[in-house]
């Protein structure tokens, strides 16, 4: 078969083929003077084109994907609280107290796969004033898998708290519950699977000098006075079970340096925790072990047994070596009239078990109620303590060879919380 040739000064032609996809291929071809395209190459050339049209074959399309855009969420809450305690007796003749707590800023921001979580807090200056809770910028590496930099939460426990009380459970006061540290963190997620892992170079530093102690003035319990946290590790795993009755089994490793400033040697401390969640209907079950060994490089004559950590401005001594038992248990009633939405009755309880034997150990166990009534919530809670530093007249000790006393605290408390 012999093709005919085809003979022009100067042809544009532009031939557009729309699929039901909607991709446009566009072909443009200039052909100059006296140039002959033979027919049979064109034909060939759109049957190529009609068979392969959704291939990469593609030389531009149509539609141009919309170019991100900037949302932005910001909230926060104005809380106040009122207190009776029972070692506090002049309190006790005034009726307790009424008060100021915190006063928070939330922005929350999405660009495209990118994001920033912000949460800045505003206590009164005896409670360490103004500091940032955690802050941090995300990248979305898909639905499922995300990389977090900045102050990120340091993974342990089933999740972000392992408690149902505005007082929280006694492992918060550890650093082991809502606890955020400087560093970068991959998670992973689906329907039964999440796997945590993050690297923490140290807790929230708000000096840089070649060897300063960290500031107490801070929202998360950290090593504090002569020791400092230093290049951590994190892994925690949880799977989920259950359609009715919901299960979480999961369990966290924790291993890192702890930096002296008087030897300028680095230590160890490690935890393990085991934990398991249930929510069945209206209850919620909290459960978890932690066993942590604490190892500081400490100066000659400074003993190795106990370390300092320290939040909102409140420092004091804590056994470097133990192990916590939680069990917390909730009930949830819905109201739903008005502006009553629900009533969540609690009881969260820890022991602390310290390995020196002499030592007196540790308990903690909050009764309480969380009323919603939104944008208003109300945490009602009785608080008892034995060698508890939030809850007895002798803090420095008690979470190392006790307060010297031995006897059970207790501190009711209301906390009005007012969100937007």
């Amino acid at each position: 078969m012999v093709s005919s040739p085809l003979n022009t000064n100067t042809i544009s032609s532009i031939y557009t083929l729309k699929k039901t996809n909607q991709r446009v291929i566009t072909i443009i071809g200039s052909i100059q003077s006296k140039q002959k395209i033979s027919v049979t190459v064109l034909v060939r050339y759109f049957l190529f084109v009609l068979l392969f049209g959704n291939s990469n074959f593609v030389f531009t399309q149509d539609k141009v994907a919309d170019p991100p855009k900037l949302k932005v969420d910001l909230g926060g809450a104005l809380r106040f609280n009122y207190n009776y305690s029972s070692w506090k007796p002049n309190q006790q003749k005034r009726g307790g107290d009424f008060g100021f707590e915190v006063f928070r800023l939330n922005a929350d921001a999405t660009y495209g796969d990118i994001e920033i979580h912000i949460d800045q807090r505003f206590y009164s200056g005896a409670f360490g004033g103004a500091f940032l809770k955690y802050g941090w910028v995300q990248y979305n590496l898909n639905q499922k898998s995300h990389l977090k930099l900045g102050l990120i939460p340091a993974y342990f426990g089933p999740q972000q708290f392992n408690s149902h009380s505005w007082f929280f459970a006694l492992p918060f006061y550890l650093g082991f519950e809502d606890d955020h540290d400087m560093g970068i963190s991959y998670d992973y997620e689906d329907d039964r699977f999440r796997l945590d892992i993050g690297f923490y170079k140290n807790a929230e530093a708000l000096t840089f000098g070649d060897n300063n102690p960290i500031s107490p003035n801070r929202y998360s319990y950290d090593f504090s006075g002569r020791n400092k946290e230093v290049n951590q590790f994190n892994i925690r795993f949880n799977y989920k079970l259950g359609e009715v009755a919901k299960h979480l089994l999961g369990t966290s490793l924790q291993y890192g340096g702890i930096w002296n400033i008087d030897t300028q040697e680095i230590g160890n401390h490690s935890a393990l925790g085991l934990h398991y969640q249930l929510d069945y209907k209206r209850w919620n079950l909290q459960t978890q072990f932690i066993t942590y060994h604490n190892k500081p490089k400490n100066a000659v004559g400074e003993s190795r047994d106990f370390l300092e950590q320290a939040a909102y401005n409140f420092p004091y001594n804590t056994a470097a070596k133990a192990s916590l038992y939680s069990l917390g248990l909730a009930y949830t009633i819905p109201i739903n009239k008005g502006l009553l939405q629900s009533i969540q009755l609690y009881n969260d309880y820890t022991y602390m078990d310290k390995s020196i034997s002499s030592w007196e150990d540790t308990q903690m166990n909050v009764l309480g109620a969380l009323i919603s009534i939104k944008p208003l919530y109300i945490y009602v809670d009785y608080a008892s303590g034995r060698n508890q530093p939030w809850l007895t007249p002798n803090s420095t000790d008690a979470l190392s060879s006790g307060d010297g006393t031995g006897e059970w605290q207790h501190r009711f408390n209301v906390n009005f919380g007012f969100y937007f």
